[in-house]
């Protein structure tokens, strides 16, 4: 019959073999015969003190007794004190056995075959598993436990792989028949592994908020947290597969579905000038005439940059501008939309709106300064970032739009 340890007779079996699995004897680095052994301090802190009751040393000694009466180990004695807890060599199978515990090695070669077993699937995975590969066969820890890697590699291959617009929470449910786990579980480790082992930097260039990095990130795979759409105004024609030709004015402003958006053949756009806005508030105040606007919320994923291209090669005599934040933040938008190798320029984000509305702005913070510094060295706005590093002072476009359009109404009534 199997010896049945209790839980401090497995832990001072545990502590054993790992002394046993991190020596050179189990590497087969030892020419010489090696002997493994713990202190009982190790296990029991207080067992040389003075002030530890006389009883619980008894208890800790019978329990060390037992173990060396079942021949897994030996006790190191002086008098009837214990030195040293010695692992008895013979008996390191029946140590495996007792604690239901694989040996290194095995277990090594384990993770290995799980690992190889992914790769080939996706470019990101197979960077993903060489690096676990490389840190278990160089004795070090893979980045999670093989049960989570065993939850996390087929949903990491579920998102690279889906071609359909899919809400967070309907993810979590047809993998996992939870709404909510996805998100409390997994999405951060997910978007880990993809924004360490995939192509995203671009995308993620300037952006430090870790939220908005997932959304990004998972927005390139067609998940979203909430529905994603185009808010757009101004006089134009759009044409969708199947439909007649859609007239918008600047009155009346629409929001399409990215899935709807697909099925967008042709958009003619009547005005000179096109905006994108970084704000839906300030979306919903520019009436500008001769500007057709589009509010794409925030950073701009891969979907909307290739539609923003439509666009521009549908409507090639247009001007292209973008109305943000005075912050580092919303210039770094606009470096970030000329990626699509349209000529993006800023519009009402110019020094004479960071003196006419300071009386409205904040203090920079130490990240605001840090990215308005890293502008200047490269060349870019130099003028803008001087000045707001100069005046420690940023602006929300909330109130630049509010505040064009006062004084647009001022002047109709004066006309």
């Amino acid at each position: 019959m199997r010896f049945n340890a209790d839980k401090l007779q497995r832990e001072v079996l545990s502590k054993l073999l790992d002394k046993y699995e991190n020596s050179k004897t189990y590497k087969g680095e030892n020419q010489v015969r090696q002997t493994f052994s713990i202190s009982p301090e190790s296990i029991m802190k207080e067992y040389a003190s003075d002030y530890e009751d006389t009883d619980n040393i008894h208890l800790f000694e019978a329990e060390l007794e037992e173990l060396a009466r079942e021949r897994l180990i030996r006790l190191d004695l002086k008098g009837t004190v214990i030195r040293k807890i010695i692992l008895n060599s013979e008996s390191i199978p029946a140590c495996y056995a007792i604690l239901g515990r694989e040996e290194k090695n095995a277990w090594i070669r384990k993770q290995i075959l799980f690992y190889e077993s992914y790769r080939g699937k996706h470019s990101v995975i197979n960077k993903f598993c060489a690096e676990q590969i490389r840190l278990l066969e160089s004795g070090r820890k893979p980045e999670y436990s093989l049960e989570d890697a065993m939850e996390l590699l087929p949903l990491c291959l579920f998102i690279l792989e889906n071609k359909e617009e899919l809400l967070e929470r309907e993810l979590s449910i047809v993998r996992f028949g939870n709404s909510k786990l996805f998100e409390k579980k997994f999405r951060t480790r997910i978007c880990h592994i993809f924004s360490k082992y995939g192509d995203y930097a671009e995308l993620l260039d300037g952006i430090d908020n870790e939220r908005e990095r997932e959304q990004i990130i998972l927005g390139e795979h067609s998940i979203y947290s909430n529905p994603s759409y185009l808010y757009i105004k101004g006089e134009a024609t759009l044409t969708f597969r199947g439909l007649p030709p859609v007239e918008l004015s600047l009155d009346t402003p629409v929001a399409y579905s990215s899935e709807s958006l697909q099925k967008l053949e042709r958009i003619y756009i009547h005005a000179s000038q096109v905006m994108t806005i970084e704000n839906l508030t300030s979306f919903n105040r520019m009436k500008e005439k001769d500007y057709f606007y589009l509010f794409l919320s925030g950073y701009h994923n891969t979907a909307k940059q290739r539609l923003l291209t439509r666009i521009a090669e549908q409507n090639r005599e247009i001007r292209w501008f973008h109305f943000g934040d005075f912050d580092p933040d919303g210039f770094l938008i606009i470096e970030h939309l000329k990626k699509t190798g349209i000529d993006f320029r800023p519009i009402h984000m110019g020094r004479g709106e960071l003196e006419k509305y300071r009386k409205y702005g904040r203090k920079l913070e130490e990240n605001d300064r840090k990215k308005a510094g890293a502008l200047l060295e490269k060349g870019m706005y130099p003028e803008e970032m001087a000045f707001m590093l100069e005046q420690d002072c940023k602006i929300e476009q909330e109130i630049v739009s509010w505040m064009l359009e006062t004084e647009r109404n001022e002047r109709e009534m004066i006309q």
